[in-house]
């Protein structure tokens, strides 16, 4: 459980960082129509470090003190909203200084005068921070002073003990709800069936879903959430889903079997070579080791698969080199986890990129959406894949830069295959790494075992 005395030590840890008053804005609701507001999520910084996740506030720190700012409830509230809580009770149960009206956020400001602030999804939120501070903030591209960026990646990136224990939940709940479905598969069944059960046995937890599920047999688009298809045998289904806990706390797990139960010999073949992949880009996930060494190692596994299938005419060394693997594992491996699905990505490239380093340009590393050296407490994804897209095997530009490269026509006798994408999440440890999700079932033979053992998703649902 996440306490007030965990978010009070994360503001002293702050403090200790920058010494200079902090404005914090968290996220408002945004409605949909008159009647209907949009999901609310609060601003996961700020949740970080007040545990506040009430729409509209905002929070003072200055020093080792905490004020925040809540506004000030309706009188129709208790009506809509049920009991509104005192000011004074909310002080207490979140462990600030002071909880005072949004209204005197303008007086507090001009007074302490604060110099560092961060943007947030919230356009409203973030030009209210804009001009308090005087500081230019667009989410994701002016996220705030790089001395606060910094400081509040540093802090995040390491999961304390506390958080490790958000996150072996979250996981726990995420191994439940994939086994229920594996074992719920069945040709026949939909693509949306498939979803709803997932996102069902999540809440009967008492969890949200970290991101929207993907449930598909069109694995090779990567976001795929066009619920339209109907399982049939022969194919491969592609689900991507996690568990958010209360706290906020994310999973992210993929996994890949076939509808029918059992893997036919090419689509065997693949799934082997996406699973050596994944184990060894797991291998690397070590203190002091470069997380883009994860990268490429399950790149060179990916490519001599290709190698053995004909799909590249060079050696995989040569392969990786040019990037014509990338071909057909566009993506980078994985990305950083906690209390967003891509945690952090908000505060930009100066948080998941080390001084020094940038984002590649070149195809099939632009998208690596990390390049630290890895430390006790970061929690990562490991995800390679392997997929058929069609409209990127065709592409002219790419057909000419890999021309004897890659066998065109014999990768055309792939197209309709779809992907294939095994993920898990990955802490590090003094001594190395923790899968934290490593019982859902991934070996072929664990999975030839679980799909498909027992009720259909549309009996369970009906």
């Amino acid at each position: 459980m996440i306490l007030p005395a965990h978010h009070r030590q994360r503001r002293l840890d702050l403090a200790s960082r920058i010494q200079d008053p902090i404005l914090l804005v968290g996220n408002g609701l945004r409605e949909r129509n008159a009647a209907n507001e949009i999901p609310f999520r609060q601003d996961s910084t700020f949740l970080w470090l007040t545990g506040c996740a009430q729409p509209d506030a905002a929070a003072l720190l200055a020093g080792d003190r905490c004020t925040l700012f809540l506004p000030a409830p309706s009188p129709d509230d208790a009506l809509w909203e049920g009991r509104v809580e005192p000011l004074d009770a909310v002080r207490e149960r979140l462990g600030v200084d002071r909880v005072l009206p949004l209204s005197e956020l303008d007086a507090a400001c001009a007074s302490a005068r604060p110099k560092h602030s961060l943007a947030v999804a919230d356009v409203q939120a973030t030009t209210l921070a804009a001009r308090l501070t005087g500081l230019d903030l667009a989410w994701r591209r002016q996220p705030g002073p790089a001395a606060l960026v910094h400081a509040v990646g540093q802090l995040r990136n390491r999961k304390a003990p506390e958080e490790i224990a958000e996150l072996e939940a979250a996981a726990a709940a995420t191994e439940a709800t994939f086994r229920a479905c594996m074992s719920a598969t069945a040709p026949g069944q939909t693509e949306a069936s498939m979803a709803a059960l997932f996102e069902g046995i999540l809440s009967m937890q008492g969890c949200d879903t970290s991101f929207p599920t993907i449930s598909t047999v069109r694995g090779e688009v990567l976001h795929n959430r066009h619920r339209v298809n109907t399982l049939e045998v022969g194919q491969l289904l592609l689900m991507d889903g996690g568990a958010e806990v209360a706290s906020g706390y994310a999973a992210d797990v993929t996994r890949t079997w076939p509808v029918s139960g059992r893997f036919e010999p090419r689509q065997r073949a693949a799934y082997q070579a996406v699973l050596e992949a994944e184990q060894a880009a797991i291998a690397c996930c070590q203190p002091g080791r470069r997380y883009r060494e994860a990268h490429f190692a399950a790149a060179r596994v990916i490519a001599r698969f290709l190698a053995d299938e004909g799909l590249v005419t060079c050696s995989p060394d040569a392969a990786v080199e040019a990037g014509a693997h990338a071909l057909f594992f566009p993506h980078g491996v994985g990305h950083l986890l906690g209390l967003d699905v891509h945690d952090l990505e908000d505060l930009g490239d100066a948080i998941a990129y080390a001084p020094g380093r940038e984002r590649s340009a070149a195809f099939g590393t632009r998208f690596l959406r990390l390049d630290l050296d890895l430390e006790p407490g970061f929690y990562v994804t490991i995800e390679p894949g392997f997929y058929i897209v069609q409209p990127i095997l065709e592409h002219p530009d790419l057909r000419e830069r890999f021309a004897g490269m890659v066998d065109f026509d014999r990768a055309a006798g792939w197209y309709g295959f779809g992907g294939i994408r095994i993920e898990d999440d990955v802490l590090i440890t003094p001594e190395g790494h923790r899968v934290l999700t490593a019982g859902i079932p991934k070996t072929v033979v664990e999975l030839e075992a679980i799909v498909g053992s027992g009720r259909p998703a549309s009996e369970r649902l009906g």
